[in-house]
């Protein structure tokens, strides 16, 4: 699950939801985003110690349990923000609901370090792997779900989207039944 606090006019009203697609994605983040976004496969057995590490006063124990435990699976260059869109639209538009894995750990990773968390499972896997395959989306179609969404205009929207779309689909690749990917920003 991927926690947001309603930035856009239409994820606040609930507007276009598709069924599944629950509005507890845009209840979280204090701001926005411009952070970049890591990718990281860490072990099922895992998960217990990074909600630890979450819940520590040291901000860093997050960031230093998953560089400990864990690998970088993924390259995002792009701006973390277009994130905050692309994961409304996935499930609205295409019926790809990335934010629903792991629901308890993710709530207590969010609430604890007060910074979006989303974690890839095997159940993700096998039902959008294949859907998130970058040469399955139109550059030009995801820039224009962009501007529905935000009503705004972004010129290189699509563009970002697609990269974005990469990136979870690099990740999926590295899960499996023992294994997840956590996707941070901030």
């Amino acid at each position: 699950m991927w926690r947001w606090q309603g930035r856009f006019k239409a994820l606040r009203r609930g507007v276009g939801r598709a069924p599944g697609c629950g509005m507890e994605a845009a209840v979280f983040l204090g701001g926005t985003m411009a952070a970049g976004v890591t990718f990281t496969r860490l072990s099922r057995g895992d998960l217990p110690g990074l909600v630890e590490a979450a819940r520590e006063d040291d901000p860093q124990a997050f960031a230093a349990f998953l560089a400990e435990n864990g690998s970088s699976v993924a390259d995002f260059d792009g701006d973390g923000e277009i994130f905050s869109v692309l994961l409304p639209v996935l499930c609205d538009e295409y019926d790809i609901d990335l934010e629903t894995g792991e629901n308890e750990i993710v709530a207590d990773i969010a609430e604890a370090r007060e910074g979006p968390v989303l974690i890839l499972t095997q159940d993700d896997k096998e039902k959008y792997f294949e859907l998130l395959n970058p040469d399955e989306f139109e550059e030009d179609e995801l820039g224009e779900a962009y501007e529905d969404f935000t009503e705004e205009e972004e010129e290189d929207a699509g563009a970002a989207m697609l990269e974005a779309i990469s990136a979870l689909y690099q990740a999926l690749a590295e899960v499996d039944a023992g294994y997840v990917v956590v996707v941070t920003a901030g």
